[in-house]
């Protein structure tokens, strides 16, 4: 029996942040339980529809993201949890969710601990005022530093969100950023150079000329400083953007980086059947959640209208191997790639970089060396 996740999109924001183009909309457009119901009915179904084909899981791990879950009610959020600690059962191992700082209190840190959740991801971006400002954060430092510590007695499991190359930020003020994360010791670290997404309202701004993108230059100047201090605060860096103290990588992500199946619940999620299989739901909340609470509608035909299903090419199957494992600690190995694909041609790809040390071959397992992972998008793109 295969392992798998289940990712759940909750879609629904207080505000937008400028960086942001994921799929969200107004909280106050948010129908809690029938959200809820929906989400519950898609996992029941897409279940018995894997069961039917012959293809059941064993669920590892669960995924709350957005958006902001931590904006979903208490009641509804423990009924969410407990239909899908149901589905896990005995298996799951572990169960995230994605939490803003000021929706942080002890009342809802204990009701997340008390619905099975055992990790939570917070969202700090920047523990300067200014810079927070920049990119639409609705929190401050402050508050930041009071929901770590609110949510401290009740896990044991942590993962603090920044981003460096921000609006205003500097190399001093991203080592008082890096400053406060250490002093905090969470026991995860996700540190991610800032994207202008093409629909973003960042993006807008500097367009217009209203907001100038950090130098590309000094970026990795940053990308270097953050992995060095996390390294030398005793965080393995096991993925490019990803810091753990020992034992608490992030087993969910991880299977993402592994190509193992994950089923996406919610409007705007993705799932992967492990094999060629992607399928996206439409982004629209209103009409996912009327569909799924149509008690007269027939499943297929719901299926019909919200999901688009995209068989990966040989070529796309490659390219995703490459550019996932070789984000990895682990590397890629060149015996799982050749049982697929051929390897001569990825090694006279990787000769150049091999040559300047960018890249190492030991023991089957081909990986990026420290100066490799920080022109990474470089390398990867051209072992395409």
């Amino acid at each position: 029996m295969d392992t798998a996740g289940i990712y759940v999109h909750i879609p629904y924001c207080r505000s937008r942040c400028l960086y942001c183009d994921f799929y969200s909309e107004g909280s106050r457009r948010a129908d809690w339980p029938r959200y809820v119901d929906a989400l519950l009915a898609e996992l029941r179904w897409k279940l018995r529809e894997q069961a039917s084909r012959g293809k059941e899981y064993e669920i590892a791990t669960i995924y709350i993201g957005g958006g902001t879950p931590s904006q979903m009610p208490a009641e509804e959020f423990t009924r969410l949890a407990n239909g899908l600690t149901t589905c896990a059962g005995a298996h799951l191992r572990e169960f995230t969710i994605e939490v803003n700082p000021d929706d942080v209190t002890d009342e809802m840190a204990r009701i997340w601990r008390d619905s099975g959740v055992n990790r939570v991801s917070m969202g700090v971006q920047s523990m300067v005022d200014a810079e927070l400002r920049a990119i639409g954060r609705r929190h401050d430092p402050a508050t930041a530093l009071r929901a770590y510590e609110t949510l401290g007695p009740y896990f044991d499991n942590i993962s603090l969100d920044i981003i460096f190359g921000l609006p205003y930020q500097t190399p001093e003020t991203l080592n008082q950023t890096i400053d406060s994360m250490l002093a905090m010791r969470p026991e995860h670290i996700s540190a991610y150079s800032l994207m202008y997404e093409e629909r973003s309202a960042l993006t807008k701004l500097r367009d217009s000329g209203r907001m100038q993108e950090t130098d590309e230059d000094i970026t990795v100047g940053m990308f270097r400083t953050v992995s060095r201090r996390f390294a030398e605060a005793g965080y393995e860096q096991y993925e490019i953007s990803n810091y753990a103290r020992p034992g608490y990588r992030s087993q969910h992500n991880s299977a993402y980086w592994a190509g193992l199946p994950y089923i996406g619940l919610g409007a705007g999620a993705h799932s992967y059947d492990g094999d060629r299989c992607r399928t996206s739901c439409v982004p629209d909340a209103k009409h996912y959640t009327r569909l799924w609470n149509d008690s007269s509608a027939d499943v297929h035909d719901i299926g019909r209208q919200l999901y688009d299903y995209e068989l990966l090419s040989d070529t796309e199957l490659r390219e995703e191997m490459v550019m996932t494992r070789l984000r990895t600690r682990e590397g890629l190995y060149l015996s799982r790639y050749g049982g697929e694909f051929d390897i001569e041609e990825l090694l006279k790809k990787a000769a150049p970089y091999l040559k300047s040390g960018l890249l190492e071959l030991r023991d089957g397992i081909l990986s990026l060396t420290r100066d490799g992972v920080m022109v990474s998008d470089e390398i990867i793109a051209d072992l395409f």
